[in-house]
């Protein structure tokens, strides 16, 4: 039996959050990925080149055995899920089956208890904004109505009995809340709104994805995209690391994106988050 001295393990205990995993990655199957060589192999590949040991495929997904008012696309269905399989193989790179969930307007979940379970992971966007007449009814016009459907979406999300050990909330500051005017959207949510959220789902076991797309913001937008990452991490959750990547250019600067972020939020490996 090995035992560590107090102050050795604290330090081990504090240790750099270490990149060495992609949990959101897209791949020919979701439709809006437009690059023919983002494909499989070569997204396992991308693992290899940067020494992860562990990576998800995580295409868009609605499962068709849900019902809901909304009109989903049939290219997003299980077969079209399933039709990746069976995934490339490596001895240093464990390649995880996914899926890249949506909630309509009315809050129902795209997938099916039993589909949940035939699946590694899941992402769940709760802040894809510019689909309307699906994730929203109508386009969303201002910043105030765009935060709190994000409320009432993550808030519904937590209230359900879900996996959500295998689970995580996808790409929580992007353009996809209200373009440019996304920063205008998260000053809307109160610190006391933040924690009450995050404490919930650091409690439930929910992951939060890390957003590099905020690293390329200006100074003054980063430090408001940046906050409620703070928040969640002062609440006690767990970040993973997604690129949401759809183009093998996407995955050439990935590693140090992830890098840059982990360094801005001074993360440590006890934040991880673990599959």
């Amino acid at each position: 039996m090995v035992f560590f001295h107090t102050g050795l393990f604290c330090e081990v205990r504090k240790m750099r959050y270490i990149a060495d995993h992609d949990f959101h990655i897209h791949s020919t199957v979701s439709r809006c990925c437009k690059d023919p060589e983002q494909t499989p192999s070569r997204i396992l590949r991308y693992a290899e080149e940067n020494g992860f040991n562990k990576i998800c495929l995580t295409n868009h997904f609605w499962d068709e055995n849900v019902k809901s008012e909304a009109q989903w696309i049939d290219e997003h269905g299980f077969s079209y899920l399933t039709s990746v399989l069976p995934l490339p193989k490596s001895d240093t790179v464990s390649f995880l089956f996914g899926a890249e969930l949506d909630m309509d307007y009315n809050g129902v979940l795209g997938i099916s208890p039993e589909r949940l379970d035939m699946l590694d992971f899941v992402t769940v966007a709760t802040t894809h904004m510019h689909l309307a007449g699906n994730t929203v009814r109508e386009k969303i016009s201002s910043p105030e109505e765009a935060a709190a459907i994000w409320l009432e979406k993550i808030r519904r999300l937590l209230s359900m009995e879900l996996p959500f050990y295998k689970m995580g909330l996808a790409h929580m500051t992007t353009g996809h809340i209200l373009k440019e005017d996304t920063p205008a959207v998260i000053k809307l949510l109160k610190d006391n709104e933040l924690y009450d959220i995050f404490s919930l789902c650091a409690s439930k076991g929910l992951g939060i994805e890390l957003n590099t797309k905020t690293i390329f913001s200006s100074e003054e937008e980063k430090e408001i995209l940046l906050r409620p990452y703070f928040i969640a991490k002062d609440s006690g959750c767990k970040f993973y690391l997604g690129s949401d990547s759809h183009k093998t250019s996407a995955l050439l600067g990935a590693k140090d994106n992830f890098e840059r972020i982990i360094t801005l939020l001074d993360l440590k490996e006890s934040h991880k988050f673990i599959l």
